[in-house]
């Protein structure tokens, strides 16, 4: 048997993909709605690989792969449901060291002596996107990596200069970077402030230093808690992300972290699991099992209760925000098929309808730019009804789906095109609907890898049927998809028009108008869309993911 991706809907662990087979239409099972409860309870007696994924992925990694464009007026040719508008994120490969659990491109130690050259190339990259975003306006900005605080000031300076240049970002754009402990002093982090950050995420994981130890992280604790005191005083908006599900931890270890920096006065809380599983030989035939899977979902429903007493509450899963001094509009907007801009080595972007990735190796990446290339090397293609299944599942199994918001973007009332199966989750608790907004609930936590995959295209599960026969019978998603059947009530019918030109055709209108009406009637109706603009953003600033939770802005917000 070939080797396959270990995880069916994560990006970061794909081996190679499995050749599909065409000629499916026809071999999905009838949807049979008064069943299809039965047959839900009988499908999902299957464990999840992994608990909570923090790098689900839908569309999964395997289909519709095209040739990259080379340019980026190609790449950005569909048009955006959210016009105008993009987000940015950033790629620093380098690392003081490889933590043990870490899977993402980085380089550690003496290969920042390459960091000077590779600013150069990621300002470079930035050159090849500027023309063709020329008159829309950059919402968020994320530096991530690696390390990108490891990098020398000056290269720092480089990067946001570069990024001032080339984008134009809005006044009161969310800026965010990544950080470790022994790579912020407090003279760095005044430096980040006045380079515009206003928000950074601190890669702690754990106060325990003996589980440190096994993870080969070498810093001092008491030196961590310093530069994070210093980070809430000057930056104020702070990130901690923590992990556990590690061998021999005790158990009060993580919300005994997450009480340390509760009093430490950290504004965010982001939790992930430790996945052994990363490390366990990639020449598997079938996916390796968590044998701790039920018990890191109880160590996270314990977090998740202490968390909310304090006072935070979730944007995403796994992400908790005191709505009073912290956000996260970057990754919460990245579920509304904003587009992103990626820059960087491996790094991950999203022009409209075509997820895509950067080049992996350093080597590629640099003369891709010296050709005069993106360094794109691999695209996802996606039709109206995947992009428009893209942000319902992803908002589905990350935070909440508007219903109306949805109809207004694609013009596709979703609770009809899935009310059979909408009406199964209902009844069997796994999915509550409040008004407009439909979520998962706490109940469906043992099964949140694969309940949002099931709002995927029939059109598009029909397509997985070309899978080997072995991968489908081995990997719960596919399987539990492909043997639902149909799930679709009625087809996904899209307008006449699709959203972005919709919403291109009314902002014409719109200027035609404005050029009639007066001096006064253009104010007013100006401080009208200005001000619904802002509450639009301000309710991006924060998005509850429970039943019951109360929409809050941040005061402040833009």
């Amino acid at each position: 048997m070939k080797n396959y991706s270990e995880y069916f809907n994560k990006k970061s662990r794909m081996i190679r993909s499995p050749e599909i087979e065409g000629g499916n239409q026809g071999r999905l099972a009838p949807l049979q709605p008064e069943h299809l409860q039965h047959r839900l309870t009988e499908l999902l007696q299957v464990q999840n690989d992994y608990f909570p994924c923090f790098d689900w992925a839908f569309p999964p990694p395997l289909l519709s792969k095209r040739k990259p464009p080379s340019d980026a007026p190609t790449l950005f040719a569909q048009p955006s449901v959210t016009p105008g508008r993009y987000s940015v994120y950033l790629h620093s490969p380098f690392c003081k060291t490889l933590c043990s659990f870490c899977y993402y491109a980085v380089i550690p130690g003496r290969g920042v002596q390459h960091a000077d050259t590779y600013v150069d190339y990621l300002v470079r990259e930035m050159v090849l996107y500027r023309d063709s975003l020329s008159g829309q306006v950059c919402e968020s900005v994320y530096f991530g990596g690696g390390t990108p605080t490891f990098l020398d000031d000056d290269l720092l300076v480089r990067v946001f200069t570069g990024l001032r240049d080339n984008f134009t970002i809005e006044p009161g754009a969310e800026i965010t970077i990544e950080a470790a402990p022994g790579t912020l002093p407090r003279a760095k982090t005044a430096l980040l402030r006045d380079l515009g950050v206003t928000r950074l995420s601190y890669g702690i994981q754990t106060l325990d230093e003996a589980l440190l130890a096994g993870m080969n992280r070498h810093y001092s604790v008491p030196e961590a808690i310093r530069e994070l005191e210093d980070a809430v005083q000057i930056i104020g908006n702070v990130n901690i992300d923590t992990m556990y599900g590690f061998d021999g931890e005790p158990e009060e270890a993580l919300t005994s972290t997450l009480t340390a920096f509760h009093a430490i006065g950290i504004p965010s809380v982001s939790i992930y699991a430790l996945d052994k599983q990363r490390n366990q030989a990639k020449d598997v035939q079938l996916p390796p099992k968590d044998l701790q899977y039920e018990h890191k979902i109880q160590q996270f429903a314990r977090a998740e209760t202490l968390l909310h007493k304090m006072g935070y509450r979730q944007v995403l899963q796994n992400v908790f925000v005191d709505p009073q001094r912290g956000s996260y509009r970057h990754q919460l907007r990245r579920w509304d098929n904003l587009p992103l801009v990626a820059l960087g080595m491996n790094s991950q972007g999203y022009a409209p309808r075509r997820p895509y990735q950067n080049m992996i190796s350093m080597k590629s990446y640099f003369e891709a730019i010296d050709a005069g290339r993106l360094p794109v090397a691999t695209m996802d293609e996606l039709d109206p009804a995947m992009e428009l299944c893209r942000e319902l599942t992803s908002k589905l199994r990350f935070t909440f789906v508007s219903r109306s918001e949805l109809m207004y973007k694609y013009g596709v009332d979703v609770s009809r095109v899935f009310a059979d199966l909408i009406s199964a989750l209902n009844g069997l608790g796994y999915i509550a609907n409040d008004g407009d907004v439909m979520r998962m609930t706490p109940q469906a936590a043992y099964y949140n890898n694969v309940i949002p995959m099931l709002f995927a295209p029939d059109a598009f599960k029909e397509l997985l049927l070309g899978l080997p026969e072995e991968y489908l019978q081995g990997f719960p998603v596919p399987y539990v998809m492909t043997q639902l059947g149909f799930a679709q009530s009625c087809p996904i019918s899209f307008p006449a028009s699709v959203p972005g030109e919709r919403r291109a055709l009314g902002r014409r209108q719109h200027g035609q108008r404005h050029r009639s009406m007066n001096g006064a009637a253009v104010q007013n109706q100006r401080a009208t869309v200005n001000q619904r603009q802002a509450n639009r953003r301000r309710a991006d600033r924060y998005r509850p993911w429970l039943a019951g939770t109360q929409l809050t802005a941040t005061p402040g917000a833009s």
